[in-house]
């Protein structure tokens, strides 16, 4: 059995005043409820949290004291912001805000039901006409959130007897609703397309349907997919191809539609996008863009749009908003690749591990969780957030510092930051 790691609290004098507030009111470890607790997960997370209080480097879940933007209140400290995914820098955007205390003023907080009873109303479809308009599909469906758009897509349209063959890297979002839908799972090697081929081949003509899937930027590496190569196969193989633009809408291609338009290819050769409408559009919520009739099917074939409430007014207003702002405003899409380059070429100058980023998504790969922590925990000291991601959220021994470069930073914190860095890894040495 797995035993739940009791943690005894450290003294005082060793604890931040952020991690004092988190074990002050830390439930201790019950014999009696143990078989909630049972679990390898449970077991790994409480000996990774008395780790984490022994090195006072436990500095997730930081409440912002205020509106986050490049900088942000924390612990009543203005830090410097860089792992938001608000990429475009639209948080806090006056237009944005406007629209959304307007569509409270007329449609208040709630919408009262699910989108297929009583929950539609006219921003919903004032949006999703322009989520289609935008990608250059035929329609679109939103969510409320991404997770739950790629979860509707692929349990809604694919089930036992097709297969999918997702990238290695694919978010955790794609597993879950493959594991709903129960389709058969294959994986190819990360952005490999002799890798795609191989299980294309070995998996033809077996299962009724093979379902690629693919993100337009990975978000923990930020790499791109090699998006014409994997059309070109899944055209030869008559394959079906769905692309995650929780990352890439907004940042990629010269209007910021995604990675379709970054390579030039037609959207119609894709058959389903997903995306989220939480990063770089600063709002909550997800969407499917397709075919009429897929996105006709889904609105009553779709669980998650089925059960589950519709997107908030506010949440739809805001985000139909930003997408008219992003078009009207393309000079951030210039500023967020302007600093994505300052970031990128300063941390290659040191040889340390950032991957094959390409994108405003910059992993610092550190490989243990313990150095990725404190890595954190020293740029949070010198004025800095930036997160730590460990497993599951990426592979074992590839736990990494995950960057994200947004529209509004400044050149100059930008530089100061890389300083930061390399100040932490000469200390090392």
């Amino acid at each position: 059995m797995y035993k739940p790691l009791i943690i005894n609290h450290a003294p005082k004098e060793k604890l931040s005043p952020q991690l004092e507030d988190f074990f002050h009111s830390y439930p201790q470890y019950n014999p009696a409820k143990e078989e909630l607790l049972d679990i390898r997960p449970a077991h790994r997370w409480f000996e990774q949290l008395h780790r984490c209080v022994d090195a006072d480097t436990y500095i997730f879940q930081k409440m912002y004291e205020g509106r986050q933007g490049p900088e942000a209140l924390v612990e009543g400290r203005t830090l410097h912001v860089f792992s938001s995914y608000d990429y475009l820098g639209l948080i806090g955007h006056p237009a944005i805000d406007e629209a959304a205390i307007n569509a409270i003023k007329v449609f208040s907080t709630g919408t009262g039901g699910v989108r297929l009873l009583t929950g539609t109303n006219e921003l919903h479809d004032k949006l999703e006409h322009t989520i289609c308009n935008f990608k250059k599909t035929e329609s679109a469906l939103a969510f409320t959130s991404g997770y739950l758009a790629n979860l509707a897509a692929i349990a809604g349209l694919f089930d036992g007897r097709d297969v999918a063959i997702v990238d290695e890297y694919i978010h955790r979002s794609i597993i879950d609703a493959i594991r709903l839908a129960g389709i058969p799972c294959k994986t190819f090697k990360h952005n490999d397309l002799s890798s795609l081929r191989d299980v294309l081949t070995k998996n033809s003509g077996i299962a009724r349907r093979a379902l690629i899937i693919a993100e337009g930027i990975y978000s923990m590496d930020g790499d791109i997919c090699p998006l014409p190569e994997i059309v070109a196969l899944k055209e030869e193989f008559g394959a079906i191809l769905l692309i995650d633009e929780a990352h890439s809408l907004g940042v990629l291609g010269k209007n910021g539609r995604g990675v379709d338009e970054y390579y030039g290819i037609d959207p119609n050769r894709i058959d389903i996008f997903t995306g989220s409408l939480s990063k770089a559009i600063p709002s909550n919520g997800g969407f499917i863009a397709a075919r009429e009739d897929v996105i006709h099917f889904l609105k009553h074939g779709g669980a998650p749009f089925m059960f589950s409430a519709a997107l908030s007014p506010p949440n739809a207003a805001a985000a139909l908003t930003a997408i008219e702002v992003l078009k009207n405003e393309l000079w951030r899409i210039k500023e967020l690749w302007k600093n994505t380059e300052i970031l990128l070429e300063g941390l290659k100058s040191m040889n340390i591990n950032i991957g094959h980023s390409e994108s405003p998504v910059i992993p610092i790969i550190c490989g243990s969780n313990e150095k990725a922590f404190r890595l954190s925990k020293y740029l949070y000291d010198a004025g800095f957030l930036a997160t730590s991601v460990i497993y599951p959220a990426v592979p074992h021994e590839m736990a990494r510092i995950r960057l994200c470069c947004t529209a509004t930073m400044k050149p100059e914190i930008i530089y100061d930051f890389i300083e930061q860095v390399k100040q932490h890894f000469a200390g090392l040495h």
